[in-house]
């Protein structure tokens, strides 16, 4: 299996099986843990929706270099995963001063 596989392989399977167990007790977490959450299964959404929309394309579109579409294919779930939760960590809520 190549790296790829493995890449898709845990953005399909790997990272909802996470975030499902992250989202335990959902109500109990803190604010900041809440939106590292949200800020995955965000960005979780948007890789997908990018993903599905490379594996989509027709392939006479991605004649010559299929470097971009294979990064887009087998990448993009995780990715945004990882800038999601970033992105959540970053992020205040309403109302909140001080470093995150």
């Amino acid at each position: 299996m190549t790296v790829h596989g493995l890449a898709l392989l845990l953005g399909l399977f790997g990272v909802p099986a996470v975030l499902a167990v992250l989202g335990h007790r959902f109500r109990e977490r803190a604010s900041p843990a809440r939106r590292r959450f949200w800020g995955g299964v965000v960005g979780y959404g948007a890789g997908l929706a990018v993903a599905l929309s490379a594996m989509m394309v027709p392939p006479v579109w991605w004649a010559g270099d299929g470097t971009l579409r294979e990064v887009a294919v087998h990448w993009a779930m995780l990715a945004g995963v990882l800038v999601g939760v970033l992105a959540g960590h970053l992020l205040r809520g309403k109302g909140q001063t001080g470093s995150p």
